[in-house]
């Protein structure tokens, strides 16, 4: 018996320590989103001055934010990149920024209209609601719905913030991998497709 409860803590514990890395790295994740946009907007600055250098700085020391500050890792040393270089990565930069931006909000509507639904719709049950035709039921429906789309907005934020932070490696010297532009270019296309959608149906 105490062996087997010495296995289960065992077992835990690290369970507990990654869930709390986890917690961790989307933490940071997050914040790399909220700053992307502005920080692109300098990086846009930095090459119509002639700064790419200035750039390089600034998203290396972000990027080592979000690693946790335990170092970046070379997979090839990059060319020195051009203002123009500097300029492009800026731009599709900003697009992921704001569409990370528009994320966080979805996230904060899911929030407000899933778990909290009840304590910000006070109205009566409307045929049709999600859960009627009880009150009760309605906050359950809400809530279980939203909760799923809150974990999946929050995962796909944190794959935003991992590859912007592979797209922009050559600004500071260090090469990126050759999927990482294209995919990138996929993301802001269908990123900007689905606010465009969004609106539509308001």
């Amino acid at each position: 018996m105490t062996d087997t409860l010495s296995r289960h803590s065992a077992d835990a514990k690290p369970a507990g320590g990654r869930a709390r890395q986890l917690a961790r790295s989307l933490a940071r994740s997050l914040a790399y989103d909220a700053v992307l946009a502005p920080v692109s907007a300098q990086t846009l600055a930095d090459a119509m001055l002639g700064e790419p250098q200035a750039a390089g700085r600034r998203w290396r020391r972000r990027a080592a934010y979000r690693l946790g500050w335990r170092g970046l890792v070379a997979t090839g040393r990059a060319d020195e990149p051009t203002a123009g270089v500097v300029f492009g990565y800026g731009l599709i930069s900003a697009v992921l920024g704001l569409m990370s931006w528009f994320l966080m909000l979805l996230v904060v509507m899911a929030v407000v209209r899933g778990p909290f639904w009840g304590f910000v719709d006070h109205g009566s049950i409307e045929p049709g609601t999600w859960g009627e035709p009880t009150r009760a039921g309605a906050w359950t429906a809400h809530g279980l719905i939203a909760v799923p789309c809150i974990v999946g907005f929050l995962f796909v934020l944190r794959g935003i913030a991992a590859l912007q932070a592979q797209l922009v490696r050559p600004l500071y010297g260090l090469a990126a991998r050759k999927w990482v532009l294209p995919a990138t270019i996929v993301l802001a296309a269908g990123g900007l497709a689905f606010f465009w959608s969004w609106i539509e149906q308001l």
